[in-house]
């Protein structure tokens, strides 16, 4: 082969590795019962960091805009979250879980799978319920069913080392991970930012995140891939509770946080909802939304897909 038509061929093989898409991934890092003003009271570098690198929306609705009779408590608010649509969808309106539906509306994995079944998911939570009746169609499982705030805090940080671990040596393409002792913690002090186990929780949870994005930012693959990092929250809380406070401002104070290299970063101004969550990591991920899925969220902070 002449040697001019060789440089070509390897300048063609070179150029086509260098403008190569980055591989889509997603993790969703879901904090139970997290006040926005007891993070904003707290030492969050790692949140902080999140922030500065995507797009961060405050008071994300945890009410849907038409009556669906869904309590504010971590039943709905979950199912809100990880299905994608409201309690008159998914059919659970509290913590009993009696009228669920996700057959017909299930855990974003099971719409991963459908669209793209080669894609490898995970799930970490230790709030039983995840595990037991929403979670479907995942690769990976570590489930525990911590009571009370010290059991959590403990299966917080069990979790998170195990999502770290799984982050740097195997090939995910959606995680989630749950931690449960911001919730916990406030049943037994109370959820305020001037409650100071509160925010030690927040402080602890904090540095869970930075383990978890730490392990990320290690994979030997990482110049190669474009990683959206979720965060939210099912409620607030007022008091020592959270149940039946679709009126209470304190109950309401959540957040959205998007962040990664497509995200547009700023703040959100316009309104986002819990059901926000699961449109935006589908979209991240390169699957369209079918109609068909009956959705109610909408992509948020992401920028425009290239034409």
């Amino acid at each position: 082969m002449p040697l001019r038509m060789l440089a070509v061929i390897l300048m063609g093989v070179a150029t086509n590795s260098w403008s190569a898409e980055p591989v889509k991934k997603v993790l969703f890092i879901g904090l139970d019962g997290t006040r926005w003003d007891a993070i904003e009271a707290a030492k969050t570098p790692n949140i902080d960091a999140l922030i500065a690198k995507g797009a961060l929306s405050v008071g994300t609705e945890i009410i849907a805009p038409r009556e669906t009779k869904g309590d504010t408590v971590s039943g709905p608010g979950w199912s809100n979250l990880l299905c994608g649509v409201w309690p008159d969808k998914h059919g659970t309106i509290d913590n009993s879980f009696k009228g669920m539906n996700y057959a017909a509306y299930p855990h974003f994995f099971a719409r991963i799978k459908e669209a793209k079944p080669q894609l490898l998911t995970a799930s970490y939570s230790d709030w039983g319920p995840i595990q037991s009746k929403i979670l479907s169609h995942a690769d990976e499982v570590v489930a525990e069913d911590a009571h009370g705030a010290a059991a959590y805090v403990d299966a917080d940080a069990r979790l998170a080392k195990a999502c770290a671990t799984h982050l740097r040596e195997k090939n995910p393409d959606a995680v989630m991970l749950y931690l449960g002792q911001d919730d916990e913690t406030g049943h037994a002090k109370g959820f305020h930012p001037k409650v100071p186990e509160y925010i030690a929780a927040i402080e602890r949870v904090d540095g869970l995140i930075g383990e978890v994005v730490a392990a990320i930012q290690a994979r030997p693959t990482i110049a190669a891939e474009d990683w959206l990092i979720l965060v939210a929250t099912d409620h607030g809380g007022a008091g020592t509770n959270h149940g039946g406070g679709r009126q209470n401002p304190d109950i309401r104070r959540t957040f959205l946080i998007v962040s990664g290299p497509s995200t547009v970063q700023g703040k959100v101004e316009e309104q986002t909802y819990q059901v926000d969550v699961v449109a935006t990591a589908l979209t991240h991920l390169g699957i369209a939304l079918k109609p068909e899925w009956k959705l109610d969220g909408r992509a948020v902070g992401l920028k425009p897909a290239a034409k």
